[in-house]
């Protein structure tokens, strides 16, 4: 019979470790990326626009994703902005999405004079809710903001078929999601629009960055118009700036890294997931432990491995259990989002619509954004973990990984599990 691990067994009570190796890490960049930048930076002077390096990875993208536009931009926070002014998004105009986000998701909507409407996440998860989006349409409402948190689908099914009812464009926040799928179908390529980002902290990076894609032609030319001042840079465009437009193209340098990275991508996601699945397989069965939930024929691209806590079942949370976690030389962390409607931009718009001069949407009124009008998302630290995972950790770290979390279960329930 195993042996039962007791309280103090546990390495935050002085106990020993169940890992005592360093997680694996390593570099993101090779000397691919090094040969690329000093191909570029040997030739002639580098474009202003559209250069080699960038026409190259718009097909790129086109092909890995099966989609028939591509527009790269200089972060993924600008190619939310983009996307949204694609999609017609204006002043007044109501924009749903979700409480649990980076502020990349928000800026574009607040450059716009949009408005930010949060719909709540799942009970046990932190993924737009679908029943919680509908209840959050209005006559004013133009896109729906799914966002692929960590990587993990929302229910796109559900989302799309909300979308078609109500005449409404669907923009896929998938700064986390790379080649996360759904059903074999690639996040960000169910919508009427896609978004990522690949900054430093992506599954690619390519130093700074994002991109749009679309099957939309008119989309398309929108948002290469709008990215990238308005000048005529494709047959048919305006021959003067005809809107008021961003500057916010990707440059060739950034690009050249980007397409080194995007050949690597499906290896590098391959890895996270053969982490992530190791580690869910691991945890399934464990009282109070369970993976975060996924709609069928979900495959996550693991920006983080994700779990749920059950406080009844094991009388701590999501942030003590990982702490727990922790000392045994897992990185585990609680509450991977924050809570974006507790934020100070938010909190002044509530008192007054009109706080900030540079945004003006007309509609917003006093009172619009109660610091518990999404109360799953507002609590979800004290229910979700995370495990960190890169394309450097092994199924054998996932594997240190269960062993630690059954460890600290089998402590707080007095029995092996």
């Amino acid at each position: 019979m195993a042996k039962v691990p007791k309280k103090s067994d546990l390495a935050i009570n002085g106990g020993r470790p169940v890992h005592t190796k360093p997680w694996r890490t390593g570099p993101f960049h090779f000397s691919a990326e090094v040969a690329a930048l000093k191909k570029l930076l040997s030739g002639p002077a580098l474009p202003l626009a559209r250069g080699r390096a960038v026409m190259a990875y718009r097909e790129a993208l086109q092909k890995l994703y099966g989609m028939k536009h591509a527009i790269p931009t200089s972060s993924g926070s600008t190619a939310i902005h983009v996307a949204l002014f694609a999609a017609g998004v204006g002043a007044g105009d109501e924009v749903i999405v979700s409480p649990l986000t980076d502020y990349g998701s928000i800026i574009g909507i607040f450059q716009l004079n949009a408005i930010p409407v949060f719909a709540d996440v799942q009970p046990d998860g932190l993924l737009m809710d679908v029943q919680s989006a509908a209840e959050k349409i209005t006559p004013h409402t133009r896109v729906i903001m799914p966002v692929h948190n960590g990587g993990y689908a929302v229910d796109m099914v559900g989302i799309m078929k909300l979308a078609r009812r109500h005449n409404l464009i669907v923009l896929e926040d998938c700064a986390q999601s790379h080649l996360g799928s759904l059903s074999g179908k690639y996040l960000g390529t169910f919508g009427h629009l896609g978004a990522w980002s690949t900054n430093e902290s992506k599954h690619m990076k390519s130093g700074e960055g994002g991109f749009v894609l679309t099957n939309d032609r008119k989309m398309a030319e929108m948002a290469d118009l709008f990215s990238d001042k308005c000048y005529p840079r494709f047959p048919g465009a305006p021959p003067t700036p005809a809107f008021p437009a961003l500057n916010v193209r990707l440059s060739d340098v950034n690009a050249a890294l980007a397409l080194v990275q995007l050949e690597r991508l499906p290896r590098w996601t391959a890895q996270r997931q053969a982490f992530g699945l190791a580690f869910y397989e691991g945890i399934r069965g464990i009282p109070g432990i369970k993976p975060h939930p996924l709609p069928k024929e979900a495959l996550p691209s693991f920006w983080w491995s994700l779990f749920v806590v059950d406080k009844n079942v094991l009388g701590v949370t999501a942030g003590e259990f990982c702490q727990m976690v922790r000392k045994e030389g897992i990185p585990a962390s609680a509450g991977p989002q924050r809570y974006v409607p507790a934020w100070e931009v938010f909190r002044q718009l509530h008192k007054n619509p009109n706080a900030f001069r540079s945004y003006r949407p007309g509609r917003l009124k006093k009172g619009s954004y109660p610091l518990d009008l999404a109360p799953n998302a507002m609590t979800a630290g004290e229910r979700l973990g995370s495990i960190q995972t890169t394309q450097h950790n092994t199924v054998s770290e996932a594997r240190a990984a269960v062993r630690a979390v059954r460890k600290v279960a089998s402590a707080l329930l007095g029995k092996a599990v």
